[in-house]
């Protein structure tokens, strides 16, 4: 499999009706692109540096997604859109709680600084994988390494979650002490652990099914 996500920001004077038909083209757009499965949602509120847009795309190969990428950021090009952010790569193993409900996508785009270790990268990212076995509001997950990324952060990671609900991702994710206590000390100035020194791109939407589950590499859904 090979994902494409990206994350439009909208200009800041862009109406709600344009922004509106901008949505629904997209929408219509991109069921003509052959993913797999396909996700197109405004974000919900709270995000961080997370745009107005979330667009996911999953391609059987990264030779499909290629014929694609250049068709979808054409369609994603507009004068309502300030900016994208992007990426693109295999996904690695997507893991879950069977049977557990589901609301709520979201996706954390990272840069580890350039020349970190790679033992230190591995760290960072086992205590990544942590975080579900303390948090039970995150019913699926995935960590991918980025091998190709759109605007203008060179971004390395693509940390992704499904939530049961928006108020726990708010609530009990962010303020869980293994987010604080543990993986806060590789994205904190002040730590000598830091490896993470950009702005993060922390974003979600609205999920009607499944997108991290490994079962659900079926008929493409809106």
């Amino acid at each position: 499999m090979y994902n494409v996500t990206r994350v439009v920001h909208f200009d800041a004077t862009a109406d709600l009706s344009d922004r509106a038909e901008y949505t629904e083209n997209v929408r219509l757009a991109v069921k003509e692109l052959g993913a797999r499965r396909r996700l197109v949602s405004p974000t919900l509120p709270g995000v961080i540096n997370g745009g107005d847009l979330l667009v996911h795309l999953r391609f059987a190969s990264a030779d499909e997604a290629a014929g694609a990428i250049e068709t979808l950021d054409a369609t994603l090009g507009s004068p309502v859109v300030a900016r994208l952010d992007g990426v693109q790569y295999h996904p690695g193993r997507a893991e879950s709680r069977p049977d557990a409900s589901r609301t709520v996508y979201r996706v954390l785009l990272l840069r580890v600084a350039p020349g970190t270790p790679e033992a230190t990268i591995e760290r960072f990212e086992r205590d990544l994988l942590k975080m579900p076995g303390y948090i039970e509001s995150i019913v699926s997950w995935r960590l991918s390494r980025v091998e190709d990324s759109v605007g203008p952060t060179a971004w390395t990671h693509v940390w992704e979650q499904e939530f049961s609900d928006h108020a726990s991702l708010m609530g009990q994710y962010l303020d869980h002490p293994i987010h604080w206590g543990v993986v806060d000390r590789w994205f904190d100035p002040e730590c000598t652990e830091v490896v993470v020194r950009d702005r993060v791109c922390h974003t979600f939407c609205a999920l009607d099914g499944a997108v991290l589950d490994p079962g659900s590499d079926g008929a493409p859904s809106d």
